[in-house]
């Protein structure tokens, strides 16, 4: 990463000082706001998208494997409509297509005449729940995981799916998603590449308020050799969400994490085990490289130090935020060493009703004038 700078982004009520970086010759992490809970998708992150080739290997199979002859609802479907067409060229009987950002439901509709697919795709406006259909579908596809598995309203939109909108025994693309949880050293000042600026002012121009936004962590996934110095411990699995069985959007996950290398613990990195279709291997987003990069949640200013044995227990709750579709996440827990009092650990992750320069990290990131 190179050397770290104070540069000022626009935002609603004014500037706001950010710290900043510039990518180094050889790049190890580097820090980005996630992004996907948001109305800002542009041509970068849908090319993002469509370039993670395991994601497109796992959705493409499993579109092939359920639409011929069936109906679908696509929900998400993006500008390029990626899986409605798919489940048209699979031989869908017809598919329902629903975007809810009005620029990329136009270019869906385009896309879709540009595949000769029109007769079969019918694009609608607006977000699944607000939406009816002239009959259930047979399957709903929906890549609308983020980088946590419910961060862009994925439990709450698929629950109200397989209530209202999927036939009985139906088909649910993808399958299954857990968000996972690991400890970290950071071991770097907080900033944001420079790249990801845009993307921070339209977080804030979206919400109408700068905020201690949600922070996702890249160049951990690419080298091992960056996350054997990063990781301090074991995976555990929160926010498990079973869009074919029991789903459900909210409540309060117990873990522990067992220490398994000395350092100093920074935070957790979080990320998201996705199985697309039943029986995939799942795509893990704190291992390989893939479009959504693990969030991290700031636990200590200046690192707590750990060994191997050492137990982090915690509660990891949801609950859906007022808008009642994205979800707010708290962590709250404590580190166990040997011979020492429990060190208490806590987190808040709120999709927009959050405060703003709150702890020591967010004042690093956002220092005051």
């Amino acid at each position: 990463m190179g050397d770290p700078f104070v540069t000022e982004i626009d935002a609603p009520g004014g500037p706001v000082r950010v710290r900043a970086c510039d990518l180094g010759p050889r790049p190890q992490v580097v820090l980005f706001p996630s992004a996907g809970e948001y109305p800002i998708y542009d041509d970068f992150a849908h090319d993002q998208m469509a370039e993670d080739e395991t994601r497109t290997a796992r959705f493409t199979a499993a579109v092939r494997r359920y639409a011929a002859g069936r109906t679908v609802l696509d929900i998400g479907t993006g500008q390029e409509a990626l899986w409605a067409v798919e489940a048209a060229r699979a031989g869908a009987r017809h598919v329902w297509a629903v975007e809810v950002i009005p620029r990329s439901a136009q270019l869906a509709r385009e896309a879709v005449r540009r595949a000769g697919r029109a007769d079969r795709i019918t694009v609608l406006d607006g977000l699944s729940t607000g939406i009816a259909l002239p009959e259930p579908v047979d399957v709903c596809v929906a890549e609308i995981i983020g980088t946590l598995g419910g961060s862009e309203g994925a439990g709450v939109a698929l629950r109200d799916a397989r209530r209202r909108l999927l036939r009985p025994g139906g088909v649910v693309v993808p399958h299954r998603s857990a968000s996972t949880a690991v400890a970290i050293e950071l071991g770097t000042p907080p900033a944001f590449v420079s790249l990801a600026l845009p993307y921070v002012r339209q977080i804030f121009t979206a919400v109408g308020r700068p905020f201690d936004l949600r922070i996702c962590v890249a160049g951990l996934q690419h080298d091992a050799r960056v996350r054997r110095r990063a990781y301090l411990s074991d995976v555990a699995d929160v926010e498990v969400l079973e869009f074919n069985g029991d789903l459900r959007p909210e409540g309060t996950d117990h873990a522990e994490l067992r220490v398994t290398r000395p350092g100093r613990l920074s935070g957790l990195a979080l990320g998201v085990r996705l199985e697309v279709a039943a029986g995939d291997e799942p795509i893990d987003s704190l291992t390989e490289p893939s479009n959504w990069m693990p969030v991290y949640a700031p636990l200590s200013d200046v690192g707590v130090p750990v060994r191997p044995g050492d137990r982090i227990e915690f509660g990891f709750t949801t609950r859906l935020s007022d808008d009642g579709i994205h979800p707010d996440y708290a962590l709250d827990g404590s580190l166990h060493r040997d011979g020492g009092s429990p060190v208490p650990l806590r987190w808040r992750s709120a999709h927009h009703d959050q405060g703003f320069r709150d702890t020591p990290f967010y004042r690093a990131l956002f220092p005051a004038a």
